[in-house]
């Protein structure tokens, strides 16, 4: 069983019958983010998927957009939808159906820090990042002796002074296993990537996924070697949705309608 199904039997079993009659309130498809509000009232984001081509194939059986307002949560995840950008409103309602629950997760639960500040960064540590997260790579390649790799499928994703760091993705397999430290993208769960890209990980090495997709139940997470979660919750379902519509990013919701949360093994 994958980390979204495993998750959503323990959502089942949290939410009880109530489960059935959670619907979709608002769904929002923004250019770097993507979000639902459900009828608990309860809010999600996921990361919009960059498909190589911008009108990927659409599943004949997926609903058209205008359709999903006002429709069982259940219907869009299961089964998990194959168009990409569906794919991202169900990751985004897993994390809507997580959020009551999340500050009674396994682990411990951290508020209004950067992952980043509660990870073990020491000099001479190789370190991988899977994915272009700029503030990320400035913050760890200032660290002395850190062996820094920058997983990513486009090296144009990079800026100029983050591409001597660049590793195609599909050198994983090589670059992952020597890793004392992992930080992984959110989108990673979106796009189907994150099973294997934990598969490679060592036992002892720290694990962080970080970004909004990341926003569940963490114990599927956790079982796999993910040692941190970072994500966020919606305190105002409402405005961010409305921020993600006009092509807001994550630094824009945070102290306005959302909160940094971190769920740590």
């Amino acid at each position: 069983m994958g980390i979204f199904p495993e998750t959503l039997a323990r959502l089942r079993a949290l939410h009880g019958p109530a489960l059935e009659g959670v619907r979709i309130e608002r769904a929002v498809v923004g250019i770097v983010f993507s979000g639902v509000k459900l009828s608990t009232g309860h809010g999600g984001m996921a990361g919009t998927p960059r498909p190589e081509s911008l009108f990927p194939p659409r599943d004949k059986d997926a609903p058209p957009p205008g359709a999903l307002k006002g429709r069982p949560v259940l219907s869009l995840l299961e089964p998990w939808p194959e168009d990409p950008f569906l794919a991202a409103l169900a990751a985004a309602s897993m994390s809507a159906l997580s959020a009551p629950w999340l500050e009674k997760a396994a682990g411990r639960t951290v508020y209004d820090k950067d992952p980043l500040e509660l990870l073990e960064v020491r000099p001479g540590m190789s370190v991988a990042v899977v994915g272009a997260f700029r503030s990320y790579i400035d913050r760890l390649k200032a660290v002395p002796g850190v062996q820094l790799k920058v997983l990513e499928l486009r090296e144009s994703a990079l800026s100029e002074d983050h591409r001597p760091f660049f590793v195609p993705t599909e050198r994983a397999g090589e670059v992952v296993p020597s890793s004392d430290l992992l930080v992984i993208t959110g989108l990673s769960l979106v796009n189907g990537t994150l099973e294997d890209l934990l598969s490679l990980a060592r036992k002892d090495a720290q694990v962080a996924l970080v970004g909004p997709s990341g926003s569940i139940l963490p114990d599927a997470l956790f079982s796999r070697g993910v040692t941190l979660a970072g994500g966020c919750v919606l305190d105002d379902p409402d405005e961010a949705l409305e921020l993600l519509s006009q092509g807001g990013r994550a630094h824009h919701l945070y102290g306005r309608c959302a909160r940094k949360i971190n769920l740590l093994r």
